[in-house]
């Protein structure tokens, strides 16, 4: 079995522009964890490589149980690699379009649960400090269901941080993220700070709840979605959608973010007092739907001598 240092390489599940992804073991600790490194046959893109850096650095700090933990960054034959923390589950943007696909609907409880997690994870990357323990004002940038986790067990992590941004020290250069996901201001090239990743928890509250996004983008230009989330307005809130529920995802979508919640934690709060509250009751029926929706992939991706049990009891 090929290794890397003390890490025994599974298998190679994941291949990007730059980067290539292992499972691998830790031959120290028997845990199973993720090594994403560098592809040594494509040139070095120092763009590229500076959003993996910020990737582990913050993955590195994240001390949180709903973000995705970082273990070592190294350098082997030239090649920069980190280890992370394996989340053995599906990415929410894939949970929600196999349920759409499906016709089930996520139950309201789960949706504020799943946001809830969230919300508790990007307060504290919102308050990570630096060396001098001054806040960085870390701004995601990023926030989109292709980057939140559902793990088999219902437990939840926030990942990919390469695009993030510490806004008391760095300006925007440049419009990134997701079309659908991004505010106003960040589609318009302003400073941003914590309420713009709050906009994108709405528009990901919104899609949970109402069943589709907030957002039409399918099929526009670069210049129509950036007009669309500067000026624009989200599709409306359906009917069925209780009153406080739909005041939550009202006020964290405004156009304004001074109308919206001011931080993660604001938001948390207002979601309890809701019809639907998070509940943790709630982790065993979203693992029960999230191997029911992939029962083949869950049952495929078991790992001899190391099953990964339903409901482990891992947070």
């Amino acid at each position: 079995m090929a290794r890397l240092g003390p890490y025994e390489l599974i298998d190679r599940f994941a291949v990007g522009g730059v980067a290539e992804i292992y499972r691998a073991k830790d031959t120290r600790t028997g845990e199973v964890v993720v090594i994403k490194r560098m592809r040594p046959d494509r040139p070095f893109e120092p763009e590229m490589h500076a959003g993996f850096l910020r990737e582990m650095q913050v993955a590195l700090q994240a001390k949180h149980k709903n973000l995705i933990r970082g273990y070592e960054l190294g350098t082997h034959n030239g090649v920069d690699y980190g280890v992370m923390e394996y989340v053995d589950g599906q990415d929410l943007e894939s949970v929600l379009e196999r349920a759409r696909r499906q016709r089930i609907q996520v139950p309201y409880g789960f949706g504020t649960f799943i946001i809830g997690e969230i919300l508790d994870g990007m307060e504290f990357a919102h308050n990570i400090v630096d060396h001098r323990k001054e806040i960085l004002a870390l701004v995601h940038r990023d926030l989109a269901p292709k980057n939140i986790f559902v793990r088999y067990d219902g437990s939840i992590r926030v990942g990919d941080f390469g695009l993030s941004l510490a806004a008391r020290q760095e300006i925007v250069e440049e419009v990134v993220g997701t079309p659908g996901y991004l505010s106003p201001e960040q589609a318009r090239g302003e400073q941003l700070d914590a309420r713009s990743d709050v906009f994108a928890v709405g528009a990901m509250l919104y899609e949970i709840v109402v069943g589709q996004r907030a957002f039409d983008v399918a099929g526009k230009r670069d210049s129509d979605m950036l007009r669309t989330h500067g000026q624009g307005k989200h599709r409306p809130i359906t009917r069925d959608v209780p009153e406080q529920l739909g005041l939550v995802i009202e006020t964290a979508l405004a156009l304004s973010r001074d109308d919206r919640y001011s931080s993660a934690l604001d938001m948390r709060r207002a979601l309890k007092r809701t019809e639907h509250p998070p509940d943790d009751m709630h982790k065993l029926g979203i693992a029960t739907l999230v191997r029911r929706l992939f029962d083949v992939e869950f049952k495929r991706s078991r790992l001899p001598g190391n099953p990964l049990p339903f409901m482990s009891g891992s947070s």
